[in-house]
């Protein structure tokens, strides 16, 4: 029972219309019922009291009593009984009770020297009864003489309480259903949304990342369903990278194993002279040797996530240059010639390790597509400073990238239509590596190029890392 958010928010709009509305129902009523018949008490003892004062001094004269009690009675309305001290009936302006006893809880209080009010429905009428007594002070001491009591008809009160209760309880009554209808919608349109957002987040459950909910505002649902949106469109993303990274591993796996077990195959079956094994043994080498670089990629891109960066300070220029002697023994055998020009000489705070295994990674992505038919192949590294960062180019006159390429060279296992034309021999991993690491770091890159004239990679070290002397 009230399982839904829609139902238990109506709920709470009844609570909070009902209760108000029966206190103010509660308190209008009593104080209408209160101030009602306050009046007639007070008018009634009133009258009661100046009978009682008449009386006084008139106890032994009937004819006095019933002419005052006459008088007062006829001017209000009002039934009026004097009573001597025994509780008999001297005196009644409707000429009934005379010379009769009553013994009510009124009269009693009165011969006691108390003042009583007293109500009763009788014959279907509402009565209400004061009874006042009649006293005088003998020996400095208040004794009762007799008692005055008055009744009256409050048939018309009690009706006026009544009608002022029924239209109240109508209002009360209109007003509880006009506030639970708009409990009721406003409970909808608060609940919509989240039972959007629950369904959507059932279909993430079941795999479909990617699915977004609309929902629009600027309150807090509207930024949960924001989020979740991001949240869902990023899944997608993981999830299609996932899909691509598995499709891209197994197949950059599946090259060089297929390679293997054929040249195995070759070794077993086949009945060739010690030079071919030899030649068979050194491609399976080749092979394995491709299988070690590409799972070390790999835990490349896995350590940078997950083992963070050791940041240190270290000059840029001994950085590169320690780079450049590493991989020059490369580019000597490619007849690529390496020239470094750092400007400033700026100190950089980085991980020094991840910097190299950058620099050698865009090196030796030059390295492998230089332009066979140029004669001076280079790569050139210059360093100047800017005014928000400090830029770092890699620039080559290789074969160039194509435009369309340019924006997708970053991802994992991406080589560009003329780099798979090529035996490279690479993975398309290094320059996801490049990326993730300078991500680490807060650093940017950006790569130029064109067709037949070369590849320029910009790398933007913001001023935050930066100290030049």
């Amino acid at each position: 029972m009230f399982s839904s958010i829609k139902q238990k928010i109506i709920l709470i709009y009844i609570f909070l219309i009902l209760i108000p509305l029966v206190i103010i129902n509660y308190t209008a009523i009593e104080n209408i019922k209160q101030s009602t018949f306050r009046d007639i008490e007070v008018d009634s003892l009133k009258t009661a009291n100046i009978i009682g004062d008449l009386s006084r001094n008139n106890m032994d004269n009937l004819v006095n009593l019933k002419r005052i009690v006459k008088q007062y009675s006829s001017a209000s309305g009002e039934r009026a009984i004097i009573l001597d001290k025994d509780a008999r009936v001297l005196a009644d302006s409707f000429h009934t009770l005379e010379n009769e006893t009553i013994h009510n809880n009124e009269i009693k209080g009165a011969l006691g020297l108390e003042e009583k009010i007293g109500y009763y429905n009788e014959e279907d009428k509402n009565i209400l009864q004061v009874a006042v007594p009649v006293s005088v002070v003998v020996e400095e001491q208040r004794q009762a003489m007799g008692a005055v009591l008055v009744s009256v008809n409050i048939d018309d009160a009690v009706k006026h309480v009544m009608d002022f209760r029924i239209k109240l309880i109508s209002i009360s009554a209109g007003a509880a259903a006009i506030g639970i209808i708009v409990a009721a919608v406003v409970s909808g349109r608060i609940s919509a949304p989240i039972v959007e957002l629950s369904g959507a987040a059932r279909q993430i459950g079941q795999g479909k990342f990617g699915y977004t909910v609309n929902i629009k505002g600027k309150d807090e649902i509207g930024k949960l369903a924001e989020n979740f949106n991001l949240m869902s469109n990023e899944l997608y993303r993981i999830d299609q990278g996932r899909s691509q990274f598995i499709g891209d591993v197994s197949h950059e796996l599946k090259t060089p194993l297929a390679s293997i077990k054929a040249l195995i195959d070759s070794l077993i079956y086949g009945k060739d002279d010690i030079e071919t094994y030899r030649e068979y043994l050194a491609d399976i080498d080749s092979e394995v040797d491709r299988l070690t670089n590409l799972i070390q990629k790999l835990l490349s891109l896995t350590k940078i996530k997950e083992q963070g960066l050791h940041l240190t300070e270290v000059p840029l220029k001994e950085l590169t240059e320690d780079s450049v002697k590493i991989i020059k023994p490369l580019a000597q055998s490619s007849d690529v010639q390496i020239k470094v020009h750092i400007q400033n000489n700026p100190t950089v705070l980085c991980d020094p390790e991840r910097i190299t295994e950058v620099l050698l990674n865009l090196i030796d992505n030059s390295l492998k597509y230089t332009d066979p038919t140029e004669t001076g192949k280079y790569v050139y590294i210059t360093g100047r400073k800017m005014a928000d960062y400090y830029l770092l180019n890699i620039e080559d006159n290789g074969i160039g990238i194509e435009e369309k390429d340019l924006e997708s060279i970053f991802g994992k296992f991406y080589r560009s239509d003329l780099s798979r034309s090529r035996d490279t021999g690479g993975a398309g991993i290094g320059l996801s590596i490049v990326y993730n690491i300078l991500e680490a770091h807060g650093w940017q890159i950006e790569a130029k190029s064109e067709l037949g004239i070369g590849t320029t990679f910009e790398i933007r070290i913001p001023n935050k890392s930066l100290s030049i002397a």
